[in-house]
């Protein structure tokens, strides 16, 4: 997939400000404006500014556009198909192989919108027609929040550039691209229908691990995903434990709007100056915000989220890259040997 890269300082400083203003206005407004889920306007935010590079450009736009028109069309598919098991079943395994086929041969990040999304709304509709208009409607309503802050933000706080970043994807270039993309849908889709089977929103996280690690062409990229996104999610976790013990102790919406807008603030900076690849404080950040906003906002209890989300996202992806090798070296030993050689 295409590599989140470091920006440069000089030429935008206000990265982080940027970033952690727009997740303050989304956590200041969701209440009032009757965002449900106010955990997705929040890490969209975090996640589509900090992804900014360059100047500002149209392009830097699609995100926030694209929310909306997403919440609609796939909680459309999923409504209209949760009825009928075996097209419900079809339906998102063709989508599931489209989007790791996106991310892996064509190394675009849009593949995440054809396996994560489509995921997140079917498991909605098969707990409960409330819940897929909940979370439809928070994707809607977080994408025209976030469209105008980021127009607000970037208009306030420009990009000291007229630099237009141009994305590098890597694509993976194999002889046996149909053995390849079979080999993950082989792991990923058994996963994918077992967590529609628990009916259970908190499992989604599993499927959502191992699309990033079937993304991977080989073991390298694999294990920096799990570095990035495991290590991400343990130091995440002791950012939200630390954030909730302060929230405990002064129980205040003011204190909690504060926290998220410094923790924010601090991790995206170091997505800049960091010593770590970007992508490793910025999963920091999303699983601190996610654990923090659930325990919170939500009515379950804050030690639950925090290991519930450590155990799943590690096992997930250690179990997942064990599998992916396993199955490689049975059907494409060819491959296998090649990548043993060069290391």
């Amino acid at each position: 997939m295409e590599e989140l890269t470091r920006v440069d300082p000089n030429e935008d400083p206000y990265l982080a400000l940027r970033t952690a203003l727009a997740v303050a206005i989304c956590v200041i407004l969701a209440e009032p404006l009757g965002v449900t889920q106010p955990m997705m306007p929040i890490v969209f935010a975090m996640s589509l500014m900090s992804n900014q590079r360059g100047a500002l450009n149209i392009s830097a736009f699609a995100g926030p556009i694209a929310l909306p028109v997403m919440a609609f069309l796939f909680s459309w598919i999923a409504a209209a198909t949760v009825a009928e098991p075996m097209l419900f079943i079809i339906v998102n395994v063709v989508l599931a192989a489209a989007g790791i086929a996106l991310m892996l041969f064509k190394g675009s990040r849009g593949g995440i919108i054809l396996t994560v999304f489509p995921a997140m709304m079917s498991m909605s509709a098969l707990f409960s027609d409330q819940a897929l208009v909940a979370i439809r409607d928070s994707m809607a309503s977080g994408g025209v929040i976030l469209g105008v802050a980021m127009l607000v933000l970037n208009v306030l706080f420009p990009p000291q550039t007229s630099r237009v970043h141009v994305a590098k994807a890597k694509p993976f270039d194999t002889a046996n691209p149909t053995a390849e993309l079979l080999i993950r849908l082989a792991v990923y889709v058994p996963i994918m229908l077992a967590t529609f089977a628990t009916g259970d929103m908190n499992m989604l996280i599993v499927p959502i691990m191992l699309a990033f690690v079937c993304a991977e062409p080989d073991r390298g990229g694999r294990i920096d995903q799990l570095v990035d996104r495991g290590g991400g999610t343990l130091i995440g976790a002791l950012v939200a434990i630390a954030a909730m013990a302060i929230y405990q102790m002064v129980p205040q919406f003011a204190v909690l709007a504060a926290l998220i807008t410094i923790i924010t603030y601090f991790l995206i900076d170091k997505m800049t100056t960091g010593k770590a690849r970007p992508l490793f404080y910025q999963y920091i950040c999303s699983v601190a915000l996610v654990m923090l906003v659930s325990a919170t906002f939500g009515a379950r209890d804050a030690f639950e989220v925090v290991v519930q989300r450590v155990v799943l996202t590690s096992g997930a992806m250690v179990g997942a890259i064990a599998m992916l090798s396993l199955l490689e070296a049975i059907f494409i030993p060819k491959r296998a040997e090649e990548v043993i050689g060069v290391g």
